[in-house]
């Protein structure tokens, strides 16, 4: 399962970033999104995590996201039908270990796309082989089991087989390996029926243990989409043990249909149709009450106030890179609130006690999106994925340099009484042109003040000069000490650059992360080197 998810996620990253970024509010295309990229990975957590990469990037809400992760679970029952179909076929045998061959193959020698279909070849020829494995050898095992404790025709005996399905899918992180597991031990006898499908409900149900693993100590959000998926699954679970004997049924009838004429084993066919239904039945609750379980979540699941304001991510995200790369981009513009928050502290010369502390925090939040953008691999041929991080790492660089500059503005802003008019009069300028920023990056889908940002930069490095002139004249006519005079400096300085940076950053960050990149940034590396105040 690892090597087909790992192949597919791979072939479809780009398409999943996209297809799940054009989810709206509307329930219905939410949920044929997490069922259609469910299929195509073959893995419910994928989609699922990939969700939460989305809601801790600020790119989806709970009430979108919920349908979708909804149709997740119900397109994880495609494996089943795939293990029922091809997994407990005969006939198949003889060509699972050319295809394997050839997929190895392309594994090791094939490049870009070729290296994918590889990979998903050899995991889908892999699983398959090892279900006719256990097909052929799980009879002789069967005898020494003893079920007779744990009937499927009882409430209390299917109670039982629930949790050990729960059990197992806790376990194997997966729910698609116990159920793999019941189909051969009901094609082999070792489990009836009933049986069988009690183990698929307490699959379903234990797979969501990977989204509440995945979002311990993560934010808020990404642990109410945790939260969700898991409801999902009890709801589910709770339609298919109250509904059992309908769904039963239909799903024996279906199974009986299906399979006259093409020797397809009639009770596996059942209990994948069986799975499909109570995971789609289930889902129908979600569909209709997202909005209303998303502001349960909300209230259950609160964003906890005291959490130091150090930007944090869910590399969980990292397995689809175009999420990751919006995350990291989500992550960086909290950097910038961080990093503005201080300046204009520092600026404003109120609080100023506090600034020690608020570099730190700013800086380990730069620090962290940092690490995390080293960590994303750009699969070859996503120009769209490349040009969101060119602009996120222009940012980021200048927006570490804003954080040195105030360091360095420091000494001079902790009396700003002893500066000269003129100067302080800079530093409001400055401190307007921060605001402006800092405005941007609290609504970034206004429109970015990158013409009055750079006026005010131009501005302020004409002043620059000007000023410095005169403190240098003033200094040698006597009328200001060299210790002033170098504080006076500094304080030009430092405001100067800030400012310089702020306009930069801001014009990396139009490059929009909606899927492709909107617009290109109006400033190039070269250019960075050319303007930088020295």
């Amino acid at each position: 399962m690892t090597l087909l998810t790992e192949g597919l996620k791979a072939l479809e990253g780009p398409s999943m970033r996209r297809s799940l970024h054009s989810v709206t509010a509307r329930p219905a295309r939410a949920f044929g999104a997490g069922l259609v990229m469910t299929v195509a990975t073959q893995a419910s957590s994928a989609t699922v995590l990939a969700t939460i990469g989305f809601i801790t990037s600020g790119m989806m809400s709970i009430a979108a996201a919920i349908p979708l992760v909804a149709g997740a679970t119900v397109g994880t029952s495609s494996t089943t039908w795939l293990v029922a179909t091809l997994g407990l076929s005969a006939s198949i045998s003889a060509i699972l270990m050319p295809l394997l061959a050839l997929g190895a193959v392309l594994r090791t020698l094939g490049r870009g796309r070729w290296k994918h279909v590889g990979t998903a070849i050899a995991g889908i020829t892999v699983l398959l082989l090892a279900i006719t494995f256990i097909r052929d050898n799980v009879s002789q095992a069967a005898a020494s089991i003893d079920l007779s404790g744990h009937d499927g025709a009882t409430v209390l005996g299917r109670l039982a087989l629930v949790a050990i399905g729960m059990l197992l899918g806790l376990a194997m992180q997966s729910s698609a390996a116990p159920i793999a597991l019941a189909l051969v031990a009901l094609h082999s006898g070792a489990l009836g029926w009933n049986e069988a499908a009690s183990v698929t409900i307490g699959a379903t149900i234990g797979t969501t243990s990977t989204g509440i693993l995945a979002t311990l100590g993560t934010r808020a959000s990404a642990r109410r989409i945790a939260a969700a998926w898991s409801i999902c699954a009890l709801v589910q679970a709770a339609v298919a043990l109250l509904l059992f004997s309908p769904l039963r049924y239909a799903a024996t009838a279906i199974g009986a249909t299906i399979t006259t004429g093409t020797g397809a084993e009639p009770g596996a066919i059942g209990l994948a149709a069986f799975h499909t239904g109570f995971t789609a039945l289930g889902a129908i609750p979600l569909l209709i009450g997202a909005e209303q379980l998303a502001r349960l979540l909300a209230r259950w699941i609160p964003d906890r106030s005291d959490v130091p304001p150090i930007v944090e991510f869910d590399r969980s995200a990292l397995d689809v890179p175009g999420v990751a790369a919006a995350m990291a981009r989500r992550g960086l513009t909290e950097s910038g609130l961080a990093v503005t928050s201080m300046a204009l502290v520092m600026l404003r010369g109120g609080g100023i006690e506090s600034i020690d502390d608020r570099i730190v925090s700013a800086s380990a939040s730069l620090d962290s999106t940092r690490r995390f953008i080293g960590e994303i691999q750009v699969p070859e041929g996503d120009d769209a994925t490349v040009e969101m991080q060119r602009g996120t790492v222009g940012a980021l660089d200048h927006l570490t340099r804003m954080v040195g500059d105030v360091r360095n503005l420091l000494p001079a802003a902790r009396d700003m009484t002893l500066l000269p008019p003129t100067v302080r009069e800079y530093i409001s300028d400055a401190q307007s042109a921060i605001e402006l920023f800092d405005t941007w990056l609290r609504n970034p889908d206004s429109t970015p003040p990158l013409a009055e940002l750079k006026r005010i930069s131009s501005s302020l490095g004409a002043r620059r000069k000007q000023e410095r002139s005169e403190t240098l004249s003033r200094t040698a006519a006597g009328g200001t000490t060299p210790d002033t005079a170098i504080a006076e400096l500094d304080a030009l300085r430092y405001a100067d650059r800030m400012v310089h940076h702020a306009a930069k950053a801001a014009s990396y960050l139009t490059v929009r992360v909606n899927g492709a990149a909107r617009a290109t940034p109006a400033d190039s590396a070269s250019s960075d080197i050319a303007e930088e105040p020295s």
